[in-house]
């Protein structure tokens, strides 16, 4: 039995979280786990499909990249991430735009095996730090990641988006 009377998807400690590169094979599922984290954020269903994941997310300049992690060859979750710039220390890192794990394969690891294998990601980058954000009623999410890392409290994170993005860009 796992936590909370639940049976392990990881069956035993020869269970290996596999973390790789996801391809544009991996697009359905990319796009149903993507779908998961907008309807566990309290949100609709995300706008990501098929065709956008392999429109954005390949080619010559692409606009994300994505890890998955597999347990038994099934797919447990996902973190998407881009590349960004820090001019105040003249260095790269990434942004993780999301990060989620399957109800069925969460408190076994899979997210933390993520967030290492996003943070080796950013340095084989010749990146040097990473920032995410965590929308504030998600108690869960954030008790978990100050296991990884301290929340700042002198930063504000804004957003032009629909409306106010329109009437910035015109």
């Amino acid at each position: 039995m796992g936590l909370f009377g639940r049976k392990s998807p990881i069956r035993s400690g020869n269970d290996a979280i596999a973390v790789r590169q996801a391809t544009e094979e991996d697009a359905a599922t990319i796009v149903r786990l993507a779908h998961g984290l907008s309807l566990t954020d309290g949100g609709r269903a995300s706008r990501l499909t098929v065709d956008s994941y392999r429109r954005d997310g390949f080619g010559a300049d692409p606009a994300f990249r994505v890890l998955i992690a597999e347990v038994n060859g099934m797919a447990a979750g996902y973190a998407l991430y881009f590349s960004g710039y820090d001019s105040d220390r003249a260095t790269r890192g990434i942004y993780l735009a999301d990060l989620f794990v399957d109800s069925d394969y969460r408190r076994y690891g899979v997210g933390r095996t993520l967030m290492r294998a996003a943070a080796r990601a950013c340095r084989d980058l010749g990146g040097e730090w990473m920032f995410w954000s965590v929308l504030k009623r998600n108690r869960t999410a954030r008790k978990f990641y100050k296991t990884v890392a301290p929340e700042l409290k002198d930063v504000v994170l804004c957003a032009a988006l629909g409306d106010s993005f329109d009437r910035l860009a015109r």
